[in-house]
């Protein structure tokens, strides 16, 4: 062989094996910002209880264990279904609510069948399933009101409370009088059956995406962000009428996003208009791009992960400058929009975005988020066919297990952004780990491994590390190893163990193209303590 090719083969290969050296400097003397004890939460699109749960199965044992891996968590069920859902009390005889005219509003499908016949219909039905199967969530258009039974209501609870999570129902903000003003007549109703049902709540929502009103999606005159200020202050007096929801949350307006001078001056004249003393938690929605244009390399392209620092600035600066002391949340989000993208946001590639958003929402002032979804959707935690966990809900397992609420700043030279750290005192009462503990999680977004070294720690410090790749080491495996293992139910009623790290005590590596938790177990931080 030619010696210049053997010397350029070489070069090649060890340029392939380099592992670039990257020091981790973490401010361990004091805590940089304290999160929401349920600081990863859930969703349910209403649009899946105007489909009567599609596949979900709430009484499944093996999603109740699934579940139950999550608490504590709040589930809202919420979203553009929510501004068409109208509530009735099946167990009377007679509502405020006409069920009946309900009822035949529910029924349009059936009518245009006695319109357009039998053999057309079956045409548009096959449609409509074929979209459901492609973007789980899809809705009929035009959007018209569906009903939500009690009894459907009594099911959305008995799941909830059996898997230990509280519920943040999202009432319907497009029943208006007149004058404009939000009509709470089905709201009261509602809450009324609630109370009297003995049931428990996290929180209230008021509608979703208001400044998507005048969209194509949605035909509706925009309700302005004073009069909706008004709106959530009802909402707020009527929930603390009651007793039993007296702490709960009241979550709004739930902006489309803050990307824009307009949707951003809606935002602080709500807040400003007195929406800020109405809600507990300010929020707004966040997806990084359209589902049905992303392609594989923005999942971990920095740029693209980038975007959201912005907006939690945004969000954060207008609410306090609006003289609100709500929290802010990320009130719905994932990695894109229009129900995530196939084949993407339901693999080990989807990781890189939501574990960057949860490190940078924890320390740049987002008090909780709301994950889009747990079922529903190519963004799902859960299968939207199967219901078996996606590599997300893996993620978002073992992050509950080993990140605590109390954040750590930390620095990194890494000036291409490819190597991405976060820092938090370990969860100690779900690992078992000691107080004083710190966790570390990293994210490796090159080609190449890294070596991950901490300057105030000593060369003697024990490292505990969870390495999570995409099984045969495929961004694209819809399956997740942790440490070499692929992780899989026991069984229906049992959660794998994942608290089994490799330990070292030398420079920790982080393969190429992964994340990986790292915890201090000796670290003996005073701020953890």
């Amino acid at each position: 062989m030619n010696s210049k090719v053997f010397l350029n083969i070489l070069l090649s290969l060890l340029m392939s094996c380099h592992i670039y050296a990257i020091n981790v400097n973490i401010d361990t003397t004091k805590i940089h910002s304290v999160v929401n004890e349920k600081f990863i939460n859930v969703a349910i699109d209403s649009g899946i209880v105007k489909n009567h749960w599609e596949k979900f199965r709430p009484n499944s044992t093996r999603v109740k264990t699934l579940a139950a891996g999550l608490a504590p968590s709040y589930m809202r069920v919420g979203g553009t279904g929510a501004d068409f859902l109208i509530f009735v009390n099946d167990k009377l005889s007679t509502s405020k609510t006409s069920y009946k005219s309900l009822k035949n509003e529910d029924s349009t499908r059936s009518q245009q069948k006695l319109k357009i016949g039998n053999a057309a219909a079956n045409v548009m039905e096959m449609e409509i399933q074929r979209r459901r199967k492609r973007d789980v969530g899809y809705y009929d258009e035009p959007f018209t009101n569906f009903t939500m039974t009690a009894s459907f209501y009594d099911q959305i609870h008995k799941f909830v409370s059996s898997v230990g999570w509280d519920l943040i129902f999202d009432l319907n903000s497009l029943l208006r009088k007149p004058s404009g003003a939000w009509d709470a007549t089905n709201a009261i109703e509602l809450i009324n059956y609630t109370v009297q049902s003995g049931y428990k709540m996290g929180g209230w929502e008021l509608g979703n995406e208001p400044d998507e009103y005048t969209g194509v999606v949605i035909k509706h005159k925009l309700v302005p962000p004073e009069q909706l200020a008004k709106d959530f202050a009802r909402v707020k007096k009527l929930a603390r009428s009651h007793p039993s929801f007296k702490d709960c949350q009241i979550i709004g307006p739930s902006l489309a996003s803050m990307t824009d001078y307009w949707r951003k001056g809606f935002f602080y004249s709500f807040l400003s208009s007195g929406g800020g003393e109405a809600v507990t938690a300010a929020t707004f929605h966040q997806y990084y791009e359209d589902g049905a244009v992303a392609k594989l390399e923005d999942f971990y392209n920095p740029d693209i992960l980038n975007i959201l620092y912005d907006e939690i600035q945004t969000g954060v600066n207008l609410t306090r400058a609006a003289g609100s002391r709500a929290k802010v949340w990320l009130g719905e989000t994932s990695s894109a929009w229009r129900g995530g993208a196939p084949g993407l946001s339901d693999r080990y590639v989807a990781g890189f975005m939501w574990l960057d958003k949860l490190g940078m929402s924890a320390r740049d002032g987002i008090d909780a988020l709301i994950r889009q979804t747990f079922y529903g959707g190519h963004y799902s935690l859960l299968d939207h066919e199967t219901c078996d966990p996606n590599p997300d809900y893996w993620l978002t397992l073992l992050y509950k297990l080993l990140v605590g609420n109390k954040v750590l700043r930390v620095t990194s030279p890494d000036s291409r952004g490819k190597v991405r750290a976060y820092a938090h005192c370990t969860e100690t009462r779900k690992s078992g780990y000691s107080a004083g503990s710190l966790t570390v999680y990293v994210m490796n977004l090159d080609q190449s491994p890294v070596s991950i070294e901490f300057p105030k720690f000593s060369s003697s410090t024990k490292f505990d590390v969870y390495n999570m790749l995409g099984k045969e080491n495929s961004i694209l495996s819809h399956y997740v190893d942790l440490n070499g293992v692929t992780l899989q139910l026991v069984d229906d009623k049992t959660l794998p163990d994942l608290l089994r790290p490799v330990t070292t005590t030398s420079t920790v590596s982080i393969p190429a193209m992964s994340y990986s938790f790292i915890v201090i177990p000796d670290a003996q931080l005073p701020v953890c303590m």
